[in-house]
């Protein structure tokens, strides 16, 4: 970049110098507006919810969300080796996934984007890091009534890329709107950094002029289980993802699996694909794996085994065994109180286990005011809904240690990550470990054993609320992993919910 300097005064060069170099920054807004919306969760993703997990705004995001593994970390990575490109922080908010976004949330949020917008323009591009499966009052497309707003405001030429959770359910509005739309490719989602990575990379090639991406979409009307990546039912189609993706002028091929929970009207798998400027080709190769998934529709099944068949394997294994409860998992919905597993375990006289975790606040607090060491009667658990989390467990429990409850994710999945279960007691029940929180997460990282001073390696039994996830850091301890499909807000089983508002 060169500058012409028309005054003789240096003091004056130096800031005429700063003020053009300022000038010709190319602006590019980023948006973090993530959750993940289950229509049958009785919780809402309420402010307060948000404020419990991620809420940043304006000059608090970018120091807050660098170095933690998520999108918009690389967002920040690769453009802070840009002096002529510059990125602009709107809000960077994060809620654990439940019911859906009250509206005031959504309200809030956008009122933010359009300040920005307005105050700090003119934009050359923006950067979004979304789900792609929020559900909010009034606006069930949530996403794509974003991306509808941002066009109206600046206009349909500017570059408007996000990245999406794999279960994503892209929408046809979505793809009217946005430039380039890329879905993570693994579940457990270990390349959420390196999908950030390749769509800040792909902006920064069309705002340099060395790339005119283009983007195909087809969706699909299958409301697929959730299946990791691994899966051999899945294999095929990942392997023609990458077969594709060695074809010159593409970008990313992907597809998304969908979030069945979410009951929009638009729901279930989809296929994005970006060129380098040739449409044509973007609908060859969307067209191509479209039908490739159509036609393993009837192999994407998933087995659950029961859970006394799953203890009984525990029990003749001679390292740690995970058993993963699905249906209450915090990161699809789930409340997280749950005592099904437990009440199992105690009534066939199971000891070994490590439970994390059960929600209940009322329990914890009773801890609290019992203290390290001591016993404690408590009715634990299962206050949320008989039917799905069991019921209320009597229980006497010996208060082994109390914590604030946070820890940093260690794993693959988002590492650096600051996680905050609230307070939190270590209960000794019949000679299992159990972890008792106050806020609802999903324990997916083995860290939220070690923090509390707990071995994961030396458990008989490890129990976690996790669909998938848990299988990148849980796999490197557990001789088996097991699944399990029991009754919750969160089932892993299309079929087992009653839709009001999908149309296959």
């Amino acid at each position: 970049m060169s500058f012409k300097i028309g005054v003789s005064n240096e003091k004056n060069c130096w800031i005429h110098v700063f003020w053009e170099a300022k000038a010709l920054k190319k602006k590019i807004l980023t948006i973090q507006f993530r959750h993940e919306s289950n229509a049958f969760c009785p919780r809402p993703a309420d402010m307060q919810a948000y404020r419990h997990n991620r809420f940043f705004v304006g000059d608090q995001v970018f120091p807050n969300m660098r170095n933690v593994g998520t999108e918009l970390s690389a967002y920040l990575d690769v453009f802070d080796l840009r002096e002529d490109m510059e990125l602009i922080p709107t809000v960077a908010l994060y809620a654990t996934p439940s019911g859906p976004v009250t509206r005031d949330v959504y309200d809030f949020v956008t009122g933010q984007v359009l300040d920005v917008i307005r105050k700090e323009g003119p934009f050359a591009g923006v950067l979004m890091d979304v789900h792609g499966a929020m559900v909010a009052e009034g606006h069930p497309d949530c996403e794509g009534d974003l991306m509808e707003l941002l066009r109206q405001e600046l206009g349909p030429n500017i570059p408007v890329m996000a990245s999406l959770d794999l279960h994503a359910n892209i929408t046809e509005k979505m793809a009217q709107y946005a430039t380039a739309l890329i879905p993570y490719n693994t579940y457990p989602h270990v390349d959420i950094y390196d999908t950030g990575k390749t769509l800040a990379e792909l902006m920064e090639k069309t705002l340099d002029g060395e790339c005119q991406p283009v983007m195909a979409y087809r969706r699909i009307p299958f409301l697929q289980p959730l299946l990791p990546d691994t899966s051999q039912a899945l294999h095929p189609l990942y392997e023609l993802v990458e077969q594709l993706e060695k074809k010159p002028g593409v970008v990313r091929v992907r597809f998304a699996h969908g979030f069945f929970p979410a009951d929009i009207a638009q729901m279930g798998m989809s296929v994005t694909v970006v060129t380098n400027g040739n449409p044509a080709l973007a609908e060859e190769l969307a067209d191509t794996l479209a039908d490739a998934i159509e036609k393993r529709i009837p192999y994407l099944k998933a087995d659950y085994m029961d859970l006394d068949s799953a203890l009984d394997i525990a029990l003749q294994e001679k390292g740690p065994v995970t058993l993963a409860d699905a249906s209450d998992n915090p990161g699809a919905g789930g409340i997280g109180d749950s005592t099904h597993i437990l009440r199992r375990i105690l009534q066939r006289g199971i000891t070994g286990a490590a439970i994390a975790t059960i929600l209940d606040p009322e329990s914890v607090q009773a801890c609290i005011a019992a203290g390290e060491g001591n016993k404690v009667e408590l009715q634990l658990g299962g206050w949320s809904d008989k039917k799905y989390s069991g019921g209320p467990l009597e229980v006497t429990a010996t208060v082994k240690k109390l914590t604030d409850g946070k820890y940093v994710l260690q794993g693959p999945i988002t590492p650096g990550l600051a996680v905050d279960h609230g307070d939190t007691a270590v209960l000794d029940i019949a000679g299992n470990t159990v972890l008792v929180t106050s806020l609802s997460r999903q324990p997916f990282d083995l860290e939220i054993f070690r923090t509390h001073g707990i071995d994961p390696a030396k458990q008989k039994i490890l129990v976690t609320k996790s669909s998938i996830h848990y299988r990148a850091s849980f796999g490197t301890v557990s001789k088996t992993m097991i699944p399990l499909a029991l009754a919750g807000y969160a089932s892993p089983v299309p079929e087992t919910y009653h839709y009001r508002n999908w149309k296959n």
